[in-house]
């Protein structure tokens, strides 16, 4: 093994050492164990070996770490053949492999885990599973008669990297849609598995605070409940019932992997892509990465020279560049944009050549942005109207995975609602004593003041008159004003709408740190004490029952902040109204002008109507240009700025469309 390789191997055993620094103490101990009965002492020497293994590997020892990983997994298929920790075991033992030049056997241990993790419908951290993305690419390109099977194989590996925001994020789905599942069976799967994990965790935490008060020159634990064995048998367990809980939940709640990351086989994906148009999926593993493209019945796959740390300094560099300060709009940072673009589509530029219509799953970082914003090319700020935008040449549709984008594919045009359109907007403020009531501590005076503050949205109501007059709904199909409160929300028939439409406030977490999930601002019911019916939480949306084609969210930030956490709200609403029914959303990516929001969106929902080649996503594009088009001739040239024409992004099925008008020119049975 080279240096290089070897060092990239001990950058992955450090990050994933089950137990730092802890091996020797724990083989000292392993003599004390050895009376103990049924699966445990099996469970507990496989831990004790990979512990071992993975240290050695950390101090360059590649081959010893090899064979004991090897040891390690044998333990483990013989006592929990299918939980996580076989499955991220296999994974390391295949860096190792793969590291001493055996790619063969590095890659059929990739595909055991990979199968493995897929049937528990889990991920895992990306850079775990880096070593069998390249060891999958140098098979491809030595095997050319073999490429499309072990890039459609690389692909399935890549769907499973889940980074910890993600994890997180699927935990707080889970606690939110357990309180507020109609359905009680599901809701008690998703206690059982919420309870499952948090027991699992607490367990080995306590473990870990165990064997380090046992360390020489640390600290012991103030008080010792639980002896090493007993831990280690209860672990054992704990990791027993949570396998049974995913499968319990999976089985409650079929819909419940439009909220969490789940594979699809890359043959599922090429099938359902149109004549030109391709399927782009970005993996960023770390200090590198994966792009992968699909079109026309086939795969390719590029490597990244940027990482997660560097393509989210050019996010923030572009998002620096659009959201307006007290200054007003900055000037936009046109090197960012044609950078990133660079960075993550450019490898790829020869399989899009021609491609007319492109759908993306972006990850880490490139959540936060519309990719629409990405520059083809040089441009100067001055001048961008004139700029090579990538939407000039394809529409753009975004989705969280691609078993998401599978998923919406087969179910595009089978909405059974007979209604076209039902909006939502014109809020009413609440007062500062209602939001002082909602946020009452102190620390959260700020929250109190920011929610009660915000200002009305006069340009909302016109937004919401011209969508409803485009799409031909009848007047009574709306709640406005006083009437728009989240109990009217989650009171109306919304299952017999094919669009729904707010035109409000969004707040984040970011933004109001009192409010723990992602809202939509709604009036207070009358007579409100609190503030509490005026936030539609994702909570709320994922209680409601939808038949959806479209829902947009022309509410600032719904598709998130351009933070560390940049997706997290991309993930909470969009996630959350996937789950609901909805099959595609317009989502805001930053704070938007009322004024060209109401316009843009009009402009939208015109061509939408008249049936705009491309589908809704189409009608975006159009709209979009047409904006670009217009700025410095019969529109003020500062609409070519990003801030006013490409704050929405379409996520999920960018295809659907409106059934076909009756010659009456109604779209609805009545």
């Amino acid at each position: 093994m080279g240096v290089l390789e070897t060092r990239r191997y001990q950058a992955i055993v450090l990050r994933h050492l089950d137990r730092p620094a802890e091996s020797a103490a724990m083989a000292a101990s392993a003599q004390n164990l050895a009376m103990a009965d049924g699966i445990v002492l099996p469970v507990i020497t496989a831990r004790l070996t990979r512990t071992a293994a993975t240290a050695a590997g950390a101090a360059g020892s590649i081959a010893t770490a090899e064979t004991g990983l090897a040891q390690s997994a044998v333990a483990f298929s013989e006592v929990l053949p299918q939980t996580r920790p076989l499955a991220e075991t296999e994974l390391l033992q295949a860096a190792a492999l793969a590291g001493q030049g055996q790619t063969r056997r590095a890659l059929a241990l990739c595909a055991t885990a990979a199968k493995l993790l897929q049937a528990l419908h889990s991920g895992t951290d990306p850079s775990l599973l880096a070593p069998c993305l390249a060891a999958y690419a140098a098979e491809a390109a030595r095997q050319p008669e073999n490429a499309q099977r072990l890039l459609a194989a690389m692909f399935e590996t890549a769907e499973l990297a889940q980074d910890s925001l993600t994890t997180r994020q699927i935990a707080e789905a889970a606690a939110r849609l357990a309180a507020n599942a109609s359905n009680p069976k599901v809701a008690a799967a998703i206690r059982r598995r919420q309870n499952a994990g948090q027991t699992l965790a607490d367990l080995e935490r306590q473990r870990d605070d165990l064997v380090r008060g046992a360390l020489p020159g640390t600290v012991p634990p103030p008080a010792k409940p639980l002896t090493q064995a007993e831990l280690d048998r209860r672990i054992a367990e704990a990791e027993v019932e949570l396998g049974d809980a995913d499968a319990a939940l999976h089985a409650a709640a079929p819909n419940y992997g439009q909220l969490v990351q789940e594979a699809v086989p890359a043959a599922d994906v090429l099938a359902a892509l149109r004549p030109n148009e391709a399927f782009v999926a970005i993996t960023l593993t770390g200090d590198s990465g994966w792009v992968f493209a699909m079109r026309n019945g086939s795969i390719a796959a590029a490597p990244l020279r940027a990482g997660t740390r560097e393509v989210g300094a050019l996010v923030r560099r572009v998002r620096a560049s659009i959201e307006p300060t007290e200054a007003g709009v900055p000037r936009f940072d046109t090197g960012a944009a044609f950078g990133l673009y660079q960075a993550v589509l450019a490898p790829v530029a020869p399989q899009l050549a021609g491609v007319k219509a492109l759908v993306v799953a972006p990850s880490g970082p490139l959540l936060s942005l519309p990719f629409a914003v990405l520059l083809t090319g040089s441009a100067e700020p001055d001048r961008l109207a004139e700029a090579p935008w990538l939407i000039r040449d394809m529409t753009i549709a975004h989705v969280p995975s691609a078993a998401n984008f599978v998923a919406l594919r087969r179910i595009v045009d089978t909405s059974h609602a007979q209604r076209p359109w039902f909006g939502f907007g014109d809020f009413h403020p609440v007062t500062l004593a209602q939001a002082e009531r909602s946020f009452p501590s102190a620390a959260c005076a700020d929250s109190a003041r920011l929610f009660a503050g915000l200002p009305p949205l006069p340009f909302a109501r016109r937004e919401l008159e011209a969508a409803r007059a485009l799409l031909g709904a009848a007047p009574s199909d709306e709640l406005l004003g006083a009437a728009f409160t989240v109990p009217a929300v989650e009171n109306a028939h919304l299952k017999d709408y094919r669009v729904l439409h707010f035109a409000t406030h969004a707040l984040l977490p970011a933004e109001l740190r009192c409010q723990s999930e992602p809202a939509i601002v709604t009036s207070a019911p009358p007579g409100a004490l609190d503030a509490s019916g005026a936030l539609l939480t994702t909570s709320d949306v994922m209680g409601l029952d939808l038949d959806a084609d479209a829902v947009i969210l022309s509410a600032c930030n719904s598709g998130g902040p351009g933070g560390a956490d940049g997706g997290d709200s991309l993930s909470g609403l969009a996630r959350a109204f996937f789950f609901a029914g909805a099959r595609a959303l317009l989502v805001t990516h930053w704070s938007i002008s009322d004024q060209s929001s109401a316009f843009l969106v009009a402009d939208t929902l015109r061509r939408f109507a008249a049936g705009s080649d491309g589908g809704l996503g189409g009608a975006l594009r159009a709209a979009q240009l047409g904006m670009l088009d217009a700025a410095g001739r019969s529109l003020p040239a500062a609409l070519a700025h990003p801030f006013y024409w490409a704050p929405f992004a379409l996520i999920g099925e960018g295809q659907v469309r409106l059934p076909t008008r009756t010659a009456a020119g109604s779209q609805r049975a009545m």
